[in-house]
């Protein structure tokens, strides 16, 4: 069954929902989601955990909080006010470790909502719903609108598999500073940029490879 947040029509209902969600992002930074039960939730938000489960699925109340948050924090980076990373005219090396680069700042960013949101859907695929196929679905929009602006650069014969390709790569080099990023010091910059670099030459010598 689908974890689906329930609407909040009254302005009231409004402003809880907001501190439930503030209250779980709260948490993350402090201590891993499997420790968060639906009582330290509610006691962070300042609600009851009857409230808590009128505002989100009943199935598995902490975890609807986790996922409503985390499609949330994806959607707002990406929409965020900032310079194109990819900027049309920056040679397509360059364009590909901007691309990396900001990438791995979401990771730092919100890093600690990613990870446990991203454990939670492999383990329990039945209840994400939809969210989770939207993100794949606009991040595979991005690389082919990106790839369609780089037809004379790229060599890749079918764009639409040069996009998953891409994407697949992108998040099977992610998963790595997702889930053990607290093993290394992976928020420097010096990290950062070794990764980005080593990324956009991986994604570099794919779309530029000559049979």
């Amino acid at each position: 069954m689908p974890l689906r947040a329930k609407p909040a029509s009254q302005r009231r209902s409004l402003q809880k929902r907001e501190r439930i969600l503030a209250a779980m992002d709260g948490l993350l930074q402090r201590r891993p989601f499997t420790e968060i039960s639906v009582a330290d939730l509610a006691r962070e938000a300042g609600v009851s955990p009857a409230t808590l489960y009128q505002r989100f699925s009943n199935v598995d109340a902490s975890a609807s909080v986790l996922l409503e948050l985390y499609f949330r924090k994806v959607e707002e980076w990406a929409h965020r006010p900032r310079r194109r990373p990819a900027a049309s005219d920056a040679p397509l090396r360059d364009a590909l470790r901007a691309i990396a680069s900001d990438a791995y700042a979401q990771l730092a960013a919100i890093g600690h909502i990613m990870r446990p949101a991203y454990l939670y859907s492999r383990e329990h695929p039945d209840r994400v719903g939809k969210g989770w196929a939207r993100l794949q679905e606009t991040a595979l929009q991005g690389f082919r609108a990106f790839l369609r602006t780089r037809s004379n650069e790229v060599l890749v014969k079918d764009p639409d598999e040069a996009a998953e390709v891409l994407a697949h790569l992108f998040n099977l080099q992610l998963l790595g500073p997702l889930l053990h990023g607290a093993e290394s010091d992976w928020r420097s910059a010096s990290h950062r940029k070794r990764f980005a670099d080593r990324l956009a030459e991986l994604a570099f010598r794919f779309l530029a490879f000559r049979p």
